[in-house]
């Protein structure tokens, strides 16, 4: 199960569709982001993500993204990579089959 929601993620960002992202999060979930000063809560992070991934759309910016081992905590993570820029790190944390919280790194 962790893994399908890992896999929904990874596609999310390689298709932008927010949707793959939104259903797995528990109302409980909290978003942070070392280029966000701020923690997203449920619905902070729902309104974010898909203003998001509709700007890109809208400007045609594509994301590369790819399911790599991470080296700091054990387990799996998301690289992001957008063209011109280092890449940067999606990492969630999820409990009882739902995503409860979101990291964004660049490390």
């Amino acid at each position: 199960m962790e893994e399908d929601i890992l896999n929904d993620f990874y596609k999310a960002w390689q298709t932008l569709d927010a949707e793959l992202i939104t259903k797995h999060l528990d109302e409980t979930f909290i978003y942070d982001s070392m280029w966000v000063f701020s923690s997203l809560d449920y619905q902070g992070y729902k309104d974010y993500i898909y203003g998001k991934f509709q700007t890109l759309k809208k400007h045609g910016i594509t994301i590369e993204a790819e399911i790599v081992k991470d080296p700091y905590f054990g387990g799996k993570m998301i690289k992001l990579l957008q063209q011109g820029n280092r890449p940067c790190f999606y990492r969630i944390k999820i409990v009882n089959h739902k995503v409860v919280k979101g990291d964004l790194s660049g490390f």
